[in-house]
């Protein structure tokens, strides 16, 4: 082996050990500091869609004229508010009902496990006795309105991050602008921090709207149906369409399974099952894609190992954040040239956010 070689083996070996080091720095601070981090990415996203909301209202002309720039925040922060207390008065309004109809449920769950074992043949089942003597539904909803009281706690910190945020980003293209001194390496951060925020609003308010017209058809089935806390469901609905690919699966699974624990009968379970899946679909395949274009030109396989990864570091919170810091990181390596090729990798069709290699 010639000294260029040993020389070169050197130098992989130490850049793969530095690169090994950053990751398992990256990955520690990302899990330890989850506490803080998720309640400022929280923060960020709300900030990009209210962003993404105040040009919405800005392009409307009001009396023939456009709305200014600090009118239109207002309304955007307005509607905000407006939206966490709909859905704070939903969830208050519900808890005791939910409370009183737990043991309803857990009773009609015995039944059909009943008529299960009894179907297959099977006296009894070791395993489904014991589930069904650690199986509290009324304790389940104690846990979950333990976990939506925890992110209730969050929201004054994500609302303090979002209003500093808001009153300095009028200053955050001057400072963009001075972090190099050369005039081209300036421009280029500020084009980049430009692209970032543009389709982060982009995929925030889509997927917003998107999320809306979900749990209003959901909503509409579900009533029809005759299925318990159809607003609550249209809710959660709402929320898990959020989270790619698999979020639409569990709005689906949920409500329906919620039917056969309802109805003495098998039909409702069909037509919540038929009716949100063929919503689900239609909205999946068509409309959303449709709305959201090849602006985004993610591939799905790393859309789910994101969603996995991210699932994995920041629990639920992470699953809804997968896509945006997907995004985000994508963007930033189109316009790297040494993180270019990641950029390719993590495209749809090999084309990047930056500008195109020829």
């Amino acid at each position: 082996m010639t000294a260029n070689d040993q020389s070169a083996s050197k130098f992989d070996a130490r850049g793969l050990m530095n690169w090994s080091v950053i990751l398992a720095v990256t990955l520690a601070i990302l899990v330890a500091g989850r506490s803080f981090l998720i309640p400022l990415a929280v923060a960020v996203l709300l900030w990009s869609l209210l962003n993404a909301l105040s040009n919405f209202i800005q392009r409307l002309r009001l009396v023939g004229r456009h709305m200014p720039r600090w009118l239109a925040t207002t309304f955007a922060v307005l509607l905000l508010l407006l939206a966490n207390y709909v859905v704070y008065v939903i969830l208050v309004n519900q808890a005791d009902a939910l409370q009183k109809a737990a043991p309803v449920y857990q009773a009609n769950f015995t039944r059909l496990a009943d008529q299960l074992t009894e179907w297959l043949g099977i006296e009894e089942m070791p395993a489904t006795a014991h589930i069904l003597e650690r199986l509290n539904v009324g304790s389940l909803f104690t846990r979950l309105g333990g976990v939506v009281g925890g992110v209730i706690g969050n929201i004054v910190l994500v609302a303090i991050y979002v209003g500093f945020l808001l009153a300095e980003q009028r200053v955050l293209p001057g400072k963009l602008a001075r972090l190099h001194r050369r005039e081209e390496r300036a421009e280029r951060t500020h084009h980049l921090a430009l692209e970032i925020s543009r389709n982060v609003q982009r995929y925030m308010w889509i997927k917003t709207v998107i999320s809306m017209l979900t749990g209003i058809i959901a909503y509409i089935i579900l009533k029809l149906v005759g299925v318990d806390f159809a607003a609550t469901w249209a809710l959660i609905i709402f929320f898990l369409n959020y989270i790619p690919n698999i979020g639409s699966v569990l709005g689906v699974i949920f409500p329906a399974l919620l039917t056969l624990v309802q109805f003495e009968t098998i039909t409702p379970f069909v037509y919540v099952l038929v009716g949100l899946g063929s919503m689900q679909f239609m909205i999946g395949n068509v409309i959303e894609p449709a709305l959201m274009g090849r602006s985004l030109n993610l591939s799905s396989f790393v859309i789910i190992i994101s969603l996995t990864f991210w699932g994995v570091v920041w629990g639920l919170p992470g699953m809804f954040l997968s896509v945006p810091i997907m995004v985000t990181f994508a963007i930033i390596c189109s316009y790297i040239p040494a993180l270019h090729w990641i950029a390719v990798l993590l495209s749809a069709d090999g084309r990047t956010f930056g500008p195109q290699k020829e």
